[in-house]
């Protein structure tokens, strides 16, 4: 059963014009597995009747604080409304948590590589954590994308959590020596994992991101490909 908590905002980063990490502090905190979703609205239920609200991936595990962090692009009339009306203090109210897109707990060995563009990155954020807590963040690479640095996603944390080596960070608008340049590009990951046929790939992003490589991949006779559309 899901649970209904009231959260309170506790922390606003804001990376580039539209996108803005929230934290939030839950009045109700239970367990969650990473890679799942929230519903949030903004108006309190009434009478067992959800208000209006949309779905945000997860962007954390869970911790002492009893927080969640959610990642938000504003793209709509709702996500502007949110903008609009959540900072600092701020109450809304969440339904939690949903989905299946989740971490492979039958297979403890293969590599777990995880594709993601711009705000996709969120489920991958709540593996990495999760992957940590169970001391097995070397199985994670993560090879995330985003238009310039100012919209890279919580990246001391990333760099923190994964090994040099698993994390590959892309600007497709911005030249930087820094940061890989351009758009990931299917056939590379296909090279690199061919010798691990068992790998398990998550993509998250965009309809022709997600569509990219989920068909180079599979084509590429690769069977663990898992997606979470948006």
């Amino acid at each position: 059963m899901a649970t209904i908590s009231k959260a309170t905002v506790v922390k606003v980063t804001p990376y580039g014009h539209n996108v803005r990490e929230y934290i939030l502090k839950l009045d109700k905190y239970n367990y969650f597995d990473p890679g799942t979703f929230v519903q949030l609205a903004l108006v309190e239920p009434n009478n067992n009747r959800w208000p209006e609200s949309r779905n945000f991936s997860i962007a954390s595990y869970s911790n002492a604080d009893k927080t969640i962090r959610l990642v938000i692009r504003q793209i709509g009339s709702f996500t502007s409304h949110i903008f609009r009306e959540l900072e600092l203090g701020s109450i809304c109210f969440l339904k939690y948590s949903f989905g299946d897109f989740l971490l492979p707990y039958f297979d403890q060995v293969s590599p777990i590589v995880c594709i993601a563009g711009g705000t996709g990155l969120a489920p991958f954020l709540s593996f990495a954590e999760y992957l940590v807590q169970e001391g097995s963040i070397n199985r994670m690479h993560l090879f995330y994308s985003a238009k310039n640095k100012q919209e890279l996603l919580c990246e001391q944390t990333l760099r923190e959590m994964l090994p040099k080596e698993n994390l590959h960070l892309h600007l497709t608008r911005e030249n930087n020596p820094l940061y890989q340049q351009g758009r990931i590009v299917p056939d590379d990951l296909v090279l690199k994992f061919s010798a691990t046929p068992n790998a398990h790939f998550y993509i998250c992003g965009g309809e022709d991101f997600t569509q990219l490589f989920k068909n180079s991949l599979i084509s590429s006779g690769f069977e663990n490909v898992y997606t979470d559309e948006w």
